[in-house]
């Protein structure tokens, strides 16, 4: 095997990556390691089994859960990215199925809590709960991911919102979220998307009830959506979208939406703005973690280590198909 096929179909699926240069970098390694192992064992295309293999030697030569963890998302990424345009870029028939579902990537010990999604996988939440409404709830839950998302809510704040919380003021369109323990009462502005996708629900709503985020018949005495509803209507998204191997919970978009923020550049001063933290300490979780991911000392390592061994096979010259 002179060169194998997935060199060029993943520097393809990197170029259409919004993906920090931190995130590129870690993950070109991991393709070129992976792709290395395929090639020296003689294989084509890969199985499950072979990915199996593949991390289990990883584990073999000593290297970290969290290590092991990037190449598998690194491999989640590049054969889910194969299957949806399997057609499109005329790719051979075995990409058709993605032999990365069956595995589950490897727990982290964390700082924090509760896992969070990463920038992929916030994308394709967003995305695929948007293309995929269908029915009123569609329109509902979408517009929960959306604020989760990207303004941080928590479950207790989604379930407790009314409708008299979403206000235009000065011309603006806010949100007014009210504390569990006192009486203060936040307001947030909201993006232009979670506008958008709080309208589509709202003009498809016809039951007259004070909360904003509504069921037909799984409510409260008060009227609002149960926290057992709300739980069982958050599985069901994630496991249609396909990301029940990340093991959020619905609090896991709370710290997406921190982590998210900082990843973007954001400060620690807006990171606490945005949840609404009191105290800083409860902030500094995040950079902390953050630090934790950006430190790709392992990753290059690995590179210094396979560059004499790889070199001479990954530096071929591109076949250019696409």
């Amino acid at each position: 095997m002179d060169k194998h096929p997935l060199k060029d179909l993943s520097e393809h699926f990197l170029s259409h990556q919004n993906l920090s240069k931190v995130t590129i970098k870690n993950y070109r390694i991991c393709y070129k390691y992976y792709i290395c192992y395929l090639v020296e064992n003689e294989i084509l295309y890969a199985k499950t089994s072979d990915v199996i293999a593949f991390r289990d030697g990883l584990r073999k030569l000593g290297h970290s859960t969290s290590y092991i963890y990037i190449y598998i998302s690194a491999l989640k990424s590049l054969y889910r990215f194969l299957r949806i345009h399997q057609y499109r870029l005329n790719l051979a028939i075995e990409y058709a199925h993605d032999i990365m579902i069956p595995i589950k990537n490897e727990k982290i010990k964390r700082h924090l809590k509760k896992p969070i999604l990463t920038l992929d996988e916030a994308r394709h939440l967003l995305i695929h709960s948007k293309m995929n409404r269908k029915i009123i709830y569609d329109y509902r839950n979408y517009a929960i991911i959306c604020l989760m998302l990207t303004a941080g809510l928590s479950p207790y704040e989604i379930i407790h919102l009314k409708r008299e919380d979403y206000q235009v003021v000065d011309e603006k369109v806010v949100l007014h979220i009210r504390k569990r323990n006192d009486m203060r009462v936040d307001t947030i502005q909201l993006s232009k998307g979670v506008i958008e996708a709080i309208d589509d629900y709202l003009i498809r709503r016809k039951k007259d009830n004070p909360y904003l985020f509504i069921s037909q018949n799984q409510t409260t005495k008060e009227g609002h959506l149960s926290r057992t509803f709300f739980y069982y209507v958050f599985e069901k998204i994630i496991k249609k979208c396909g990301l029940e191997y990340t093991g959020i919970t619905p609090h896991s978009l709370r710290h997406t939406a921190a982590y998210l923020n900082l990843l973007r550049g954001g400060s620690i001063e807006s990171t606490k703005k945005l949840l609404r933290h009191i105290d800083m300490s409860s902030t500094l979780i995040y950079k902390d973690y953050i630090d934790k991911l950006n430190d790709d000392s392992e990753a290059a390592i690995e590179a210094f280590i396979l560059r004499e061994e790889c070199n001479d096979y990954l530096d071929d010259h591109s076949l250019n198909i696409f």
